[in-house]
C-alpha cells in the first residue's frame, strides 16, 4: 500500500482487516477524546477498539451485540461515555461504552435509520431515516421531542452547527435544508440545479466556524456552500473526470491541523483524496484499500493530526500527520 502523490502530509501507521464472511462495514467513528474507535457493520455488531500509540494501532476492547439487523450509523457522545447506533431493525440504541451495556432503546422511525448526530452537550440526538423524517430525541428521558417532515426522499446525513442551534440535513431528494432546533422551523433550502437536475445529497457537514456547509452528492462532486447567500463557492472534483462517489454515502472532512486548509474524502475505488481548500486542487492522495473497496469513512481527530479510514470490506487504516 503506497501513497499516490509524493507531497503527502500523512504516514501510514497500521492496517487492520476486521470483517469475515462478506459482512460489510458501514462506518467508523473516533471518540471525541481520541482513545477509541467504533466500527459498525452489516453483521449486526459494533466493535470498540482502543487506539494505541504503537505500530499495532488498534486493540479490540469488546463487541456490542443487540441489534437484529445491520447497522448503518454510529455516533459518540461528546464526553465519549456513550455511543448511539442506528439499525435497519428500526431502533436506535444507546450504549455505555465503558461497560458495553445497552442503556436505552429509541423507537419511532418506520423505515431504515441512516444517520445520527449528537449536539455538543450530548443531551439531544438527531436521527434521519428513509421514512423521510428527522427525529429530535431528548436523551434524559428517551422521548422524541419533535418530528421534522423534512424531505421527500430518504435522509442521508445530519449535522449540528457548533453552537447546537441549527440542524442541516441532506437527502436523496437533492435538497439541503436548515432547521431551527428550538422551533423545528425550516430556515432555508439549498438546491444545486445548475444542470437542470438535482442529484441525491449523500453527506452534509458544517465547517468548523459553521459559516459554510460541505456537501457530497451522487453526481461525484463535493461542494462548499455559503448557505447564508444560497450559493456554492467551491466545487471539488476528482482528477481525469473520475467521480468521487456515485453510489455510496461517503463522508468528507475539514483538515485544519498545523494551519492546513484541506478538504478530504474517500472515494469509491479505495483512495482518500485531499484538496487545497483555496485552490480546489487535489494536492495528494492516500491508497486506503488493497482491493479498491469504497472508503466509507475518513475520521479525523484533533483537526486532522490523526486520520482513520475504513473501507466497505473492513480494511481500517490509521494515518499520522507528518510534522
Amino acid at each position: 500500500m503506497t501513497q499516490d502523490l509524493s507531497q503527502s502530509k500523512y504516514k501510514l501507521r497500521s492496517i487492520h482487516k476486521q470483517t469475515q464472511n462478506d459482512n460489510l462495514v458501514s462506518t467508523c467513528k473516533i471518540s471525541p477524546d481520541g482513545k477509541m474507535l467504533a466500527t459498525a457493520s452489516s453483521d449486526k455488531t459494533i466493535k470498540l477498539w482502543s487506539i494505541t500509540d504503537n505500530s499495532n494501532g488498534l486493540k479490540l476492547i469488546r463487541t456490542l451485540i443487540g441489534h437484529s439487523k445491520g447497522i448503518s450509523d454510529i455516533s459518540f457522545s461528546p464526553n465519549s461515555k456513550y455511543l448511539a447506533s442506528a439499525s435497519d431493525d428500526l431502533t436506535i440504541r444507546i450504549w455505555d461504552v465503558e461497560f458495553g451495556e445497552q442503556i436505552q432503546i429509541l423507537k419511532g422511525h418506520t423505515y431504515h435509520i441512516n444517520t445520527l448526530c449528537f449536539n455538543f452537550k450530548g443531551s439531544i440526538l438527531l436521527s434521519g431515516s428513509s421514512d423521510e423524517n428527522i427525529r429530535i430525541w431528548d436523551l434524559k428521558n428517551g422521548k422524541c421531542l419533535k418530528i421534522l417532515s423534512a424531505h421527500s426522499d430518504p435522509i442521508s446525513s445530519l449535522d449540528f452547527s457548533f453552537d447546537g442551534t441549527i440542524i442541516v440535513s441532506g437527502s436523496y431528494d437533492g435538497l439541503i435544508r436548515l432547521f431551527d432546533l428550538e422551533t423545528g422551523q425550516c430556515l432555508k433550502t439549498l438546491i444545486y440545479d445548475k444542470s437542470g437536475s438535482s442529484f441525491p445529497i449523500s453527506f452534509v457537514k458544517f465547517s468548523p466556524n459553521s459559516k459554510y456547509i460541505l456537501s457530497s452528492s451522487l453526481d461525484g462532486f463535493l461542494r462548499l456552500w455559503d448557505y447564508m447567500n444560497n450559493k456554492v463557492v467551491k466545487t471539488f472534483k476528482n482528477n481525469d473526470s473520475k467521480s468521487i462517489s456515485e453510489k455510496y454515502n461517503l463522508n468528507s472532512n475539514f483538515i485544519t491541523f498545523n494551519n492546513e486548509l484541506l478538504i478530504c474524502s474517500g472515494d469509491e475505488v479505495g483512495e482518500i483524496l485531499f484538496w487545497d481548500l483555496q485552490s480546489k486542487d487535489i494536492v495528494f492522495k492516500l491508497i486506503a484499500s488493497h482491493d479498491n473497496s469504497p472508503i466509507m469513512q475518513v475520521e479525523s481527530f484533533n483537526d486532522g493530526e490523526l486520520l482513520i479510514s475504513c473501507s466497505l470490506k473492513g480494511e481500517i487504516c490509521i494515518w499520522d500527520y507528518i510534522k
